[in-house]
């Protein structure tokens, strides 16, 4: 079996893969909005495993973060998309980290088989750099 990815976890049958994409936005040459799209994909587990396995299933979400999220601890914009339509994941939490938490939680029972812990902490850790990044500027 080849060496799978570090953000990759194994189940009996699939892999889960995991990657973060990060993007800025600017209005009048001020950052805006920092967008962080997960991409966590799914792939049957053959006997030898190539980063181009048949995907099962492919979950996009995307977590936009602004100024007022930073500053007013306003909640985070949440997309989820499975399939071809995209909905808003609500959470009762009113701390931003606590309701990455339940996205996290809501993930982990979306996929057959739980997500790795390194994805909590990443959805932590770009949620806390993006509104550090505000900070910084202002």
């Amino acid at each position: 079996m080849n060496k799978l990815p570090s953000n990759a976890k194994t189940s009996k049958s699939q892999v889960t893969q995991w990657e973060v994409i990060k993007n800025c936005e600017y209005s009048d040459n001020c950052l805006s909005k920092v967008v962080t799209l997960y991409v966590i994909k799914m792939a049957e587990l053959s006997d030898i495993y190539t980063s181009n396995e048949p995907e099962i299933n492919t979950i996009l979400t995307r977590i936009s973060i602004t100024s007022e999220n930073a500053f007013l601890n306003k909640v985070v914009d949440i997309e989820i998309m499975e399939g071809i339509f995209p909905y808003k994941f609500n959470s009762k939490k009113k701390n931003n980290i606590s309701r990455l938490e339940d996205l996290y939680n809501y993930l982990c029972s979306t996929v057959i088989d739980s997500l790795p812990k390194e994805m909590l902490e990443s959805l932590r850790r770009e949620y806390r750099d993006a509104v550090n990044l505000f900070k910084a500027i202002t």
